[in-house]
């Protein structure tokens, strides 16, 4: 009964807002009564908690699936904007904001998940792209990750970009195709160009 709550709740705060869903929502949804809710979950910030842990252990797996079948490191970028691109399929374009704004331990939990995980994603691919000669060697791997760590989420930053005016998933695209056009060489260049086209004409 717990993960087909959590599912459920996924699925409908992505759909419509984190802020929007309440409990009698959930429960109507899933036919029960929010007294077996709270059974599980003790009260609302519980739950988008645990949404939140879920999405991130899901992150994580696709983000080392995408590493490991990668054939270099510029494939690896552009296996991960296809998972970024699927999760964008899915999500409603405020919930980030929404998490940030009113679910404060959720989103300790997303920061945390940046510092551990993506952090040391973006580190490690630099590292891979430098030893394969597809960046740069001058790129130094600290400030270059910690740059691309904060503007991972500047697309969901609606004073910037605003879901009314722009397309989230475009933006995201742009700023990682921007990073890696940035830090590529030639024969990088050349590689994220071929998977682009590929894609295209897939």
């Amino acid at each position: 009964m717990q993960d087909r709550i959590l599912n459920k709740a996924r699925e409908l705060m992505f759909q419509t807002g984190v802020k929007h869903v309440t409990m009698d929502d959930l429960a109507t949804q899933l036919g029960i009564s929010k007294k077996t809710i709270y059974q599980y979950f003790k009260d609302k910030d519980a739950l988008v908690s645990s949404v939140v842990e879920f999405e991130l252990a899901n992150h994580a797996l696709l983000c080392t699936q995408s590493t490991q079948a990668a054939d270099n490191a510029v494939h690896e970028i552009f296996l991960l904007m296809s998972v970024i691109q699927e999760m964008f399929n899915r999500m409603n374009p405020l919930a980030l904001f929404e998490i940030e704004k009113y679910y404060p331990l959720a989103f300790e939990k997303i920061e945390k998940h940046k510092e551990d995980i993506i952090f040391s994603m973006i580190s490690a691919n630099l590292e891979k792209g430098i030893a394969e000669g597809l960046y740069r060697k001058d790129v130094d791997v600290t400030i270059l990750s910690r740059y691309r760590l904060e503007t991972s989420l500047i697309p969901f930053n609606i004073h910037v970009f605003h879901p009314s005016k722009f397309d989230m998933l475009k933006v995201n695209l742009q700023i990682i195709e921007h990073f890696v056009y940035g830090v590529a060489t030639l024969e990088g260049h050349k590689l994220m160009d071929a998977y682009k086209l590929n894609k295209l004409n897939s």
